[in-house]
């Protein structure tokens, strides 16, 4: 194992329940189900994911001879940044999910092919996504309280993400603002309820990335298939700002890709 900081608990809980549920390969194609409901009372049922947010606000030396290589063009997401993830949060990637899933013999694509920096339209946000998720969404918006919510969300199709269990995705969310009123705690608790609905809860799980500290919970079987979805809420050591990330694992290789969120996420700006 290559870690340099401790392993999220429910990292461990979601390999042992999730792998062997998700077969592997690409997208599982299933039956459209019921979308599921919102996270709270007056939204409507799509926006469970939709509106699952909170307020946030050196060069190699010269040859003589060779031509210098090509600047490698960037994967169509929106604002993507070319800073490395690992600059940005001292908490490298890791593909120790996948090889997990490689250890208990789980068949079908492990990985995805690459990965890209994703931000919100402000800067304040960023994470890792597959390259594959070029559906990018990254506008602020305000909730029905007038707080004002920094969010990004990717997949490879976000209406799809939003409306069904057959596509992963991810939702970073943070806001200063709803850190006056609301806590990691508050942030999970608002889901449970909606998201027991149509997925089994499997529990909460102390989470702790090294930058990052909150709890996890883990749902699985939603929505009658074997979809998963993650829910982190966590602040940072001040306490400012309060985040929620969402990831839901339709295969194998999506928890490659969760792994990589949590590996990545950091907020940068005045949120």
């Amino acid at each position: 194992m290559r870690w340099s900081i401790a392993r999220p608990p429910v990292l461990l809980l979601v390999a042992a329940l999730l792998l062997s549920a998700c077969g592997g390969g690409d997208d599982v194609a299933s039956d459209p189900t019921p979308t599921p409901p919102t996270a709270s009372a007056s939204a409507s049922e799509s926006s469970v994911k939709s509106e699952a947010e909170v307020d946030l606000p050196a060069t190699p030396e010269a040859t003589p001879t060779p031509a210098p290589a090509p600047t490698p063009t960037p994967a169509p997401t929106a604002a993507a940044p070319t800073t490395e993830p690992q600059s940005l949060t001292g908490r490298p990637a890791s593909d120790d999910l996948a090889q997990a899933g490689a250890d208990m013999g789980v068949s079908g694509e492990s990985s995805y092919e690459g990965y890209t920096v994703i931000t919100d339209d402000t800067g304040a946000i960023q994470v890792e996504v597959p390259t594959g998720w070029t559906d990018v969404d990254g506008r602020p918006y305000t909730d029905e309280s007038g707080r004002q919510l920094f969010d990004v969300r990717a997949s490879s199709d976000l209406v799809s993400f939003n409306d069904t269990w057959d596509t992963p995705g991810v939702i970073v969310t943070a806001s200063r603002e709803v850190a006056q009123s609301q806590d990691e705690v508050t942030l999970l608790d608002e889901l449970v309820e909606p998201f027991s609905g149509v997925c089994t809860y499997l529990g909460r799980e102390p989470y702790d990335d090294g930058l990052y500290t909150g709890f996890a919970d883990v749902f699985d079987s939603c929505g009658g298939t074997d979809t998963g979805y993650i829910v982190v809420g966590a602040v940072p050591e001040s306490r400012a700002f309060v985040i929620r990330v969402q990831v839901q694992v339709v295969a194998e290789r999506d928890l490659e890709a969760l792994q990589r969120a949590l590996d990545s996420f950091i907020i940068t700006g005045d949120v």
